[in-house]
């Protein structure tokens, strides 16, 4: 925060205690590493879980992507799928990644919606 407040304060403890799950989930989703799957299985956090899915759906969203682009590169224009298909994830990435350090449950642009529907099955045991 610009006042020199640690950004943990003043959270509600459910938030502090998943914030690193949910910072790793996309922060490790960056160099490809299915993190999100660790707060999924152990399901303890509410705030976690939710980053989770995020993470989740914007992985199978990469899956879209890489096969869209891969079938599209047979007419050339696969490697353009690809490109903008691959900065568009990254863009997401980094926007979940903020709303996790900020501590704020905001689902992604385009894709969010999605995540919070098909998932809805997946809660805090």
């Amino acid at each position: 925060m610009t006042d020199g407040t640690p950004v943990t304060e003043g959270l509600p403890k459910e938030i502090e205690e998943g914030r690193t799950f949910a910072i790793l989930s996309y922060a490790l989703g960056l160099i490809g590493l299915p993190f999100f799957l660790i707060p999924l299985i152990m399901r303890n956090n509410a705030f976690s879980l939710y980053h989770a899915k995020q993470c989740l759906i914007l992985w199978l969203a990469g899956i879209v992507v890489s096969v869209a682009g891969g079938i599209l590169t047979v007419v050339c224009i696969g490697i353009v799928v690809l490109l903008a298909g691959w900065i568009f994830m990254l863009v997401l990435d980094i926007l979940g990644l903020g709303n996790a350090i900020k501590g704020e449950q905001k689902p992604l642009p385009v894709i969010g919606k999605w995540g919070e529907e098909w998932f809805k099955g997946i809660n805090k045991v």
